[in-house]
């Protein structure tokens, strides 16, 4: 992995004084509806055909900070799918933002975002990335607000994460519970083709000794000497989704006709940026139909993976594992034992609407309350925060 620096540290020493957190045993409850201290959007892209609009929210009355990290997943050739002669880029380009008090604040990935102080306010009714990049007469809601510094731009290619880890003044990691955010992926030729989920939350506890290094439930070893640190990353994702290829019940008429593909998007849990290595992680689906037939699937993730369902293995299409309604069992194998993150995009496509007629959706999967058995650690170079 490659770093690219965008704005770099922060100033000032704050203590860890009135965070308002409660110490208390790691539970595997990672949170979309919360705010919590460390926020991940596993499926973040800016590509000749689709953008993505962030948006993060400080829920505290107190003035946040976070630092932020970009991890670039594409293939080494874009042309080519990813594999052994084609890795993933694996390429971090890190920054920070700073949020006043009930602060939210927005960018579109592509064009990143100016520390401009004479940003309009908003003039339009949505954000169009299209306009975005500057206040150049034409900007909308994309570029309007208080900044919250400087974002850097990403793309053209770009296909990966944000992870967002909320800090102190002077970069420490703290548990201050204050992030909570969204993910819009935008199709630059349809600007109403849009599908939304939320950021994973992770919360933090304060046995947060502000070093580097994020322990992600689990208990005392030599890396986490306070033990967790931060809530544990589920065991399981539970999948409800179409068969591939399934018709949809709204359009199943024989005059429209219908058909359902699903895309999975799936990041580890655990990432050193300090030695820029990815993580590998073996995943394994236990497969359920309406029916109660049961199937398995098995595939092994670097860095950052998006798969249509089919191309894991061609026993999630509707032909082949006999139903139409699926639910799937996610989970690490055992020689693998890390945690992940996932988000599901569904797009149905009516077969008779006319040419390219589709919608997509996309959503957060839920999770098992049961902890990942081995413990998740993410680890931020030291060049990027203070010793205490």
């Amino acid at each position: 992995m490659r770093r690219q620096r965008g704005l770099v540290g922060l100033m000032g020493l704050a203590a860890l004084v009135g965070w308002g957190v409660n110490a208390r045993l790691a539970e595997a409850r990672v949170t979309t509806e919360q705010s919590a201290s460390i926020l991940v959007f596993p499926k973040v892209l800016a590509t000749a055909s689709r953008d993505t609009v962030i948006q993060i929210t400080n829920t505290s009355n107190n003035m946040r900070h976070a630092h932020c990290f970009y991890v670039d997943g594409s293939p080494v050739n874009p042309d080519l799918p990813v594999g052994p002669l084609n890795p993933p880029r694996w390429v971090e380009t890190d920054f920070d933002i700073w949020l006043t008090r009930q602060q939210p604040t927005h960018w579109v990935v592509s064009t990143g975002r100016w520390d401009d102080p004479t940003d309009d306010s908003c003039r339009g009714a949505v954000c169009n990335p299209a306009n975005s990049g500057g206040n150049n007469g034409t900007a909308d809601c994309c570029d309007a607000g208080f900044d919250p510094g400087r974002i850097p731009p990403m793309g053209p290619n770009f296909t990966g994460e944000l992870k967002c880890v909320e800090v102190d003044a002077s970069g420490f990691p703290v548990p201050g519970n204050s992030l909570k955010g969204e993910a819009t992926l935008v199709d630059r030729g349809n600007a109403f083709d849009v599908s939304k989920y939320n950021g994973i939350g992770l919360k933090g506890f304060d046995t947060n000794n502000m070093d580097g290094v994020l322990c992600l439930g689990g208990g005392v070893t030599g890396s986490c000497p306070s033990g967790a640190e931060y809530e544990a990353c589920p065991q399981t994702w539970i999948l409800d989704t179409p068969s591939v290829n399934a018709a949809n019940p709204v359009l199943s008429t024989a005059e429209l006709g219908s058909s359902t593909a699903v895309n999975l998007t799936v990041v580890p849990c655990s990432q050193n940026y300090e030695t820029q290595e990815p993580t590998a992680v073996t995943l394994q689906f236990a497969i359920t139909n309406e029916f109660e037939q049961t199937f398995s699937a098995s595939t092994t993730i670097t860095c950052w993976a998006s798969y249509n369902l089919e191309e894991i293995n061609p026993i999630f299409d509707v032909t082949a594992v006999g139903g139409n309604v699926l639910q799937t069992r996610v989970r690490a194998a055992a020689g693998t034992p890390r945690g992940i993150m996932a988000v599901v995009e569904e797009t149905v496509t009516c077969t008779n609407c006319g040419p390219n007629v589709s919608a997509r959706v996309a959503h957060n999967p839920h999770n098992s309350f049961a902890d990942q058995s081995g413990q998740d650690v993410i680890v931020i170079p030291a060049d990027q925060i203070q010793a205490p």
